[in-house]
Parts: C-alpha cells; sequence; structure tokens
C-alpha cells in the first residue's frame, strides 16, 4: 500500500529487508508499505529472501500497473538479490515452479531452466540454524568447489534427470563441495534407512527429505511443505 516512506514488515514487525527495499526502489514509483508473511525459518536455504522479494514484485507490478511479463518481474527480483549477495538462482526457480534445473544462469528470461516432471510432492525439512550465503558466495575457494562440483553433478543429472537422481546427486554435491555439515551424514543415513531420500538444503544448516518425516524426528522438529508446480503469482 501507499506510504509517506517505504516501510517493509515481516510477519508484522518491521525489518530492515534489504533485498525487497531493492525491489521497490526499482519499480515503485512512490514510497510503499510492504507486509510479508514467511512460513519457513529465515537464513535457512528456503530462499526466503528471493521469495519476499519476489512477491513483493508481482505485487507493485499489479498494483502500480507496470505492465511487466512475468519475466520483468522475476528480474527485478534476482537483481536485487545479486547486488545484496543473497543469491544467483533462487528466483528464476521460484518463478518457474516444480522441480527446476538451471540449465544456464541468469535472470528469469534470459537463464534457461526446465523441469523435471513430478507431482506436487511433500518435502520434509529439518533446521538446526542458518547459514550465510553472503558468505559463502564471497569465498574464492569455496566457490571454486561449488562451481566444480555443481557442473559435474548437473551433467550427471542431464544424462537421467529423475527425482531419486535429482536428491542422490544433490547429497553428493553436498558432500563433495565441502557444505554438508558433520550431523547430515547421521540424518541422511537414517532418512535412507527407511526408505527416504534426503540431501542438504541450499544454503542452509538443514536437511530435506522425501518420505522421510519420521526418520528426521529423531534430530528435531520436522517442518513440512509442498513443492509447488505453478511458480510464482499472484492470488
Amino acid at each position: 500500500m501507499r506510504s509517506e516512506e517505504t516501510t517493509v514488515f515481516l510477519n508484522g514487525v518491521e525489518s530492515e529487508a534489504p533485498v525487497t527495499r531493492k525491489v521497490v526502489e526499482r519499480l515503485s514509483p512512490s514510497p510503499v508499505r510492504v507486509e510479508t508473511e514467511l512460513l519457513m525459518p529465515l537464513g535457512a536455504g528456503f530462499g526466503a529472501s528471493g521469495a519476499g522479494a519476489l512477491s513483493s514484485a508481482y505485487a507493485l507490478n499489479g498494483a502500480f500497473g507496470l505492465g511487466l511479463f512475468a519475466s520483468g518481474v522475476g528480474e527485478a527480483a534476482h537483481v536485487a538479490e545479486v547486488v545484496c549477495g543473497t543469491g544467483l538462482g533462487d528466483v528464476i526457480a521460484q518463478n518457474t515452479g516444480g522441480l527446476v534445473v538451471r540449465l544456464s544462469p541468469g535472470a528469469p528470461g534470459l537463464g534457461i531452466v526446465d523441469r523435471i516432471p513430478v507431482p506436487p510432492l511433500k518435502v520434509d525439512c529439518l533446521v538446526r540454524g542458518p547459514l550465510s550465503t553472503e558468505e559463502v558466495l564471497s569465498d574464492p575457494g569455496t566457490m571454486r568447489e561449488v562451481n566444480r562440483e555443481g557442473e559435474r553433478a548437473l551433467k550427471e543429472l542431464i544424462k537421467r534427470p529423475t527425482l531419486e537422481r535429482f536428491v542422490s546427486l544433490s547429497w553428493e554435491f553436498a558432500k563433495r563441495s565441502g557444505l554438508a555439515r558433520g550431523w547430515m551424514e547421521d540424518a541422511v543415513e537414517a532418512v535412507e534407512a527407511g526408505g527416504g531420500m534426503a540431501g542438504m538444503v541450499m544454503l542452509g544448516d538443514a536437511i530435506f527429505a522425501l518420505d522421510g518425516v519420521e526418520a528426521l524426528a529423531e534430530f528435531g522438529v520436522v517442518v513440512s511443505a509442498r513443492v509447488s508446480p505453478g511458480g510464482a503469482g499472484l492470488e
């Protein structure tokens, strides 16, 4: 809504929200009050900053009649994330929906993505704490390993793009890149022993699992969600 000065409220509490503010600066013709409801843990790898920025961009496009395509809305959120150092590929995946595979980097409309056909999956997650995406992205040594192992995993996934292969390569990538935390090995093994699949949430001190809620519950509080097949938009 229009306001005398731009403010951002997260779950009813005023927040700095730098990524969302960058979107407002880019798109809004006047100061606005942004109210965001976040249902997942912040800073745990669920793309919350990108989702907040993207939802705000859609709301601004509708409220002010900016006439942007979905790719243009996504580009504004993507640029804000890159400038703030909070993510590189979350927005294009959120804008697309489903089990997204990013084939080449870039903002919505520039980057190339495809999807592995899956139903609206239920995903269970265990969060131990946040990891700083900005710190990881700014560390040259870590990024070399991430890029090398990421390219290897992507090449393998493209050969056989299935849900099972996606999850196994995801966990393999987390270990080989050095991003995985020590406790995660036990959690993943427990999920697999129960017939499920699991991997590391990127980037967070957190595990995601399919058919693993009972196994994960032994390690802490489990949060459940569903994969949206349609991507972001206005309701």
